[in-house]
């Protein structure tokens, strides 16, 4: 019984060793992966740093892709482009995060737009030259039967739905689409619209769409509108939740319809009776153009709208410009004081200079009569001394003749 009862104090006291070295032992690996994770903290700044140089790099390598010039028309009425193949490209960029830059031509007889890249101009098929350069095709994941849905709505919307839109900004509404050329000098402005409606009209005629009345004109837009409005339903986007190629080729001939021709019967259509196609619309500037309103603002407008090399008017200046007009105009009135300054001294000079020749006039007035006295006088004594020459001889010839005729009297009177 005695070695019983002894036992169990030994197994507890090795229990209580062994307790003791595995809390002794704790410690040493709590402290160990505090160490791993310091040192782990040390570590992501280098990393971060790492990360950094190797972007900056790959902008010094160049190896960053270049951007993409885009040419086309320059804002007009609160939207960036009244062409609705210039906005359809532009969201396109947007949408892949293509690095772009625009290039506003107004006024050219070029097509508009078109693009360049790494010295190549494409002004055909944009959105396929786009795809093969950065390898991007968001209709990648769309089916046949989709992809064929997309193609037949964006030819319906280019070669159809868009003449109804020329034939309201150039045909019917033709007095409010020649403000825009207000810019230019008088004949200009006058001729340079003329000659693009009729540029519209030949199109709209070689289209077949122009030889319609205008009612039909409005009611083929307004069918086609209203297949659109049919087809995108209660859907995000056309093709579903993720915006393809379509939505960009929509958003341009909608947006260019609501912009510029909110007065239009297409356009009280869209708002009265189909406002998923405004909604969409909408939709679309959230998502790629946050800073619509900058691009399409009244002074961005004014300041790309095409002028006459005669206009006198002055352009608006933004907030941005003032600091500096205004210290170039303080450093321009301060030239001019100057300047003044200059001209004041030199006025006074020239005001001074004649009262100096009037003094000298005045002396030399005074000093002539002096000269022509000394003058008289000398030609007096020249004329005196002239008179004595000739007045000597003759008294010396006078004395010589008179001894000899008194010696001659003298000898007669002595015989």
């Amino acid at each position: 019984m005695a070695t019983e009862v002894e036992a169990p104090p030994v197994n507890i006291e090795v229990d209580q060793t062994e307790t003791k070295t595995e809390e002794v032992e704790k410690p040493e690996e709590n402290h160990v992966e505090e160490k791993n994770e310091e040192q782990a903290d040390e570590n992501k700044p280098d990393e971060e740093n790492a990360v950094v140089d190797g972007e900056k790099q790959e902008e010094v390598n160049g190896t960053a892709p270049p951007k993409v010039f885009l040419y086309q028309h320059p804002p007009w009425n609160a939207i960036p482009s009244p062409l609705p193949a210039c906005i359809k490209v532009e969201t396109y960029c947007r949408m892949l995060k293509i690095p772009y830059e625009n290039v506003y031509k107004p006024g050219t007889d070029q097509k508009l737009p078109y693009i360049e890249y790494q010295g190549e101009t494409k002004k055909h098929d944009l959105i396929g030259f786009l795809n093969s350069k950065f390898e991007a095709d968001p209709d990648a994941n769309l089916n046949e039967m989709d992809k064929a849905c997309s193609r037949a709505f964006q030819t319906m919307v280019e070669e159809n739905t868009f003449w109804s839109l020329m034939y309201y900004r150039w045909v019917d509404n033709f007095a409010e689409t020649k403000k825009y050329f207000k810019g230019l000098d008088v004949v200009r402005k006058n001729v340079r619209p003329k000659l693009d409606q009729g540029k519209c009209v030949k199109c709209l005629e070689a289209h077949e769409i122009g030889k319609h009345n205008k009612e039909e004109i409005y009611a083929i837009g307004e069918k086609d509108l209203r297949a659109l409005s049919a087809f995108l339903g209660d859907k995000e986007f056309f093709m579903g939740s993720d915006p393809t190629t379509i939505d960009c080729t929509m958003f341009g001939l909608l947006s260019c319809l609501l912009h510029t021709a909110e007065n239009s019967p297409l356009a009280k259509v869209v708002n009265e009776d189909l406002k998923n196609l405004v909604d969409f619309c909408d939709r679309m500037k959230l998502n790629f153009w946050l800073d619509w309103n900058d691009l399409s603002s009244e002074e961005q407008v004014e300041e790309t709208r095409p002028k006459s090399r005669l206009s006198v008017k002055k352009k608006k200046r933004t907030k941005s410009q003032e600091p500096a007009a205004e210290s170039k105009e303080g450093q321009a009135s301060a030239d001019q004081e100057t300047e003044e300054k200059k001209e004041g001294e030199g006025e006074e000079k020239k005001e001074e200079e004649p009262v100096v020749n009037g003094d000298a006039t005045e002396e030399a007035a005074a000093e002539e009569p002096k000269e022509q006295a000394e003058e008289s006088k000398e030609e007096e004594t020249k004329e005196s001394e002239e008179k004595k020459e000739e007045e000597t001889p003759v008294a010396l010839t006078c004395a010589a003749t008179k001894p000899i005729e008194m010696g001659s009297e003298t000898s007669v009177g002595n015989i």
